[in-house]
């Protein structure tokens, strides 16, 4: 099965005119959503069988927010925070640290300390389901002095991470799979990992990747505990939804983060200066 994605391009008035089956609005340019090459391959697509749960009784789930403060004479100043929510026979606890105020741009040292402290509150949790948002190859390989993946596989846990930034309303999906959940192999992803889902009726498709890989069927058994176990009203998990919360930097703790660096350590910490605001005045956005 092949899957467009789709693009938005200018295209010039007499272009239109040539095609018969646009809608030509005389004397401009107009924009129209287009098909472009670049495409994915589906492979096998099942529906999640709630018959056939895994034995996973607990779901984990991890964030790491940042935030940018400001900017001083030693240069950019951010913070950045984690947070974990353990979901396990119907409580819910929440761990998160206080943010940490980085000098500099946030590097990958800095979310790999941050995510260690985040697995440091979860290192006995045994056969659960272990929840992360964003790119799974980025975070192994961010996380691989922490022993991450040694983690995952003595204590039985499995990885599936979230991109939520894959959402494409456009995708035709054969009528049987359409308004179920559903999982669905991507061939020609970055790993063989990836896979094309939908956890709830009507609402986004969401990519994920698991760890370690595992058989479609497998998969389609795990995400079934998720869906018991956690919910997901919106198409997505919430115990990752909650870690999300809890992992953001609140505004007036921006605030309580540069009296800090004012009070105790001298630095003082401004305001970035932003040029298009100066240049363009109002119409700047």
């Amino acid at each position: 099965m092949r899957v467009k994605k789709q693009s938005t391009s200018l295209i010039p008035l007499a272009d239109l005119k040539q095609r018969r089956d646009s809608h030509v609005v005389e004397g401009r340019e107009i924009r129209i959503k287009i098909s472009r090459a670049d495409e994915f391959k589906l492979g096998r697509t099942i529906s999640i069988d709630f018959e056939e749960v895994s034995s996973m009784k607990s779901i984990v789930a991890v964030d790491v927010s940042t935030v940018k403060i400001g900017i001083s004479r030693l240069g950019e100043v951010h913070a950045i925070r984690g947070s974990t929510v353990l979901k396990e026979r119907g409580t819910v606890k929440i761990n998160r640290t206080r943010p940490m105020i980085v000098l500099g741009s946030i590097s990958d040292s800095q979310v790999s300390f941050e995510l260690e402290e985040q697995l440091k509150s979860i290192g006995s949790i045994r056969n659960s389901i272990m929840l992360l948002d964003g790119d799974l190859n980025g975070m192994m390989n961010v996380s691989r002095p922490l022993g991450l993946s040694g983690l995952l596989t003595s204590a039985c846990n499995t990885l599936i991470s979230v991109s939520k930034g894959f959402v494409d309303p456009f995708i035709r999906l054969p009528e049987d799979f359409d308004a179920s959940p559903f999982v669905s192999e991507i061939l020609n992803g970055r790993s063989p990992r990836e896979y094309l889902v939908r956890l709830k009726p009507g609402t986004p498709l969401l990519k994920i990747e698991v760890y370690p890989e595992v058989e479609l069927e497998e998969i389609s058994s795990l995400l079934a505990s998720l869906i018991l176990i956690d919910g997901v009203d919106y198409g997505y998990p919430e115990a990752l939804r909650i870690a999300h919360i809890y992992s953001k930097i609140l505004p007036v703790e921006v605030l309580t983060l540069k009296c800090v660096l004012q009070k105790r350590f001298g630095i003082e910490v401004l305001r970035e200066i932003d040029n298009r605001k100066m240049l363009l005045g109002g119409f700047w956005s």
